[in-house]
């Protein structure tokens, strides 16, 4: 009883976290269709009176016929002044009637994700295992199998490609964001975290060495379907308590 307890308090927690997304800073990913070409432009508004600092991140996530998928990444750091509403990013669709294409707009207000917004096109031509959901979102944005970086040098870049390419090819799909990130430790060294929302799964020292960073993402991608699989089960376990 004391488990389905803790269990019910996590999922309230989740739940009351994932309300404040979106409310005091918004985010929303509009278009403009001027002859012919398609605009996709990220926004942002402060709904606050106080002043903020925040970094974005514009995440383009293209898939083939073939089921291929090819990633772009653009992020920044920028400041709103209280109720203010600024343009972050401009881009054009360039996409066959066979690609899909999805756009994701993430706002951090340092490590947490405060704003988020996404929009698809040709997403009817690939709904079988690319449907994106997020089983947990109150506003209807779809988060599934995406997974954000923040890292500062060249070891952290070569393990989230290693990470990345791994998470995709196992197809884990993961309903909530997956985030590698990377901070300072003592000296040149730096620490590597693997966090999903604010739970760390895997953290390790950033070596410059290949072998070693691909036998971590390997370890990571591990404890991250390990997470999963157990989300997944406490919720079913919920539901039949």
């Amino acid at each position: 009883m004391k488990s389905r307890l803790v269990i019910l308090l996590s999922l309230f927690f989740q739940v009351s976290v994932a309300q404040f997304t979106n409310t005091d800073v918004v985010a929303k990913i509009k278009t403009e269709t001027v002859d012919g070409v398609i605009s996709v432009i990220s926004t942002v508004t402060n709904t606050t009176e106080v002043y903020k600092s925040l970094r974005y991140s514009v995440t383009a996530f293209k898939t083939d016929a073939n089921n291929l998928v090819t990633k772009n990444d653009q992020e920044d750091r920028f400041t709103l002044e209280a109720n203010e509403s600024k343009e972050l990013s401009r881009g054009i669709v360039n996409i066959t009637q066979n690609d899909k294409l999805v756009v994701l707009l993430l706002i951090y207000e340092e490590d947490k994700i405060i704003g988020k917004d996404r929009i698809g096109f040709n997403e009817e031509a690939h709904q079988k295992t690319e449907k994106i959901e997020d089983e947990s979102s109150d506003d209807g944005i779809v988060l599934k199998g995406i997974v954000v970086e923040e890292t500062k040098t060249k070891p952290g870049r070569d393990f989230y490609e290693f990470f990345y390419t791994t998470y995709t090819l196992a197809q884990i799909n993961g309903n909530k964001v997956v985030g590698v990130f990377e901070k300072l430790s003592f000296g040149r060294s730096t620490i590597i975290q693997v966090k999903i929302e604010d739970n760390v799964i895997h953290e390790f020292l950033g070596k410059p060495d290949l072998e070693y960073l691909e036998q971590m993402s390997k370890i990571a991608i591990r404890k991250v379907y390990k997470y999963f699989k157990d989300l997944k089960k406490q919720k079913n376990d919920i539901f039949q308590y």
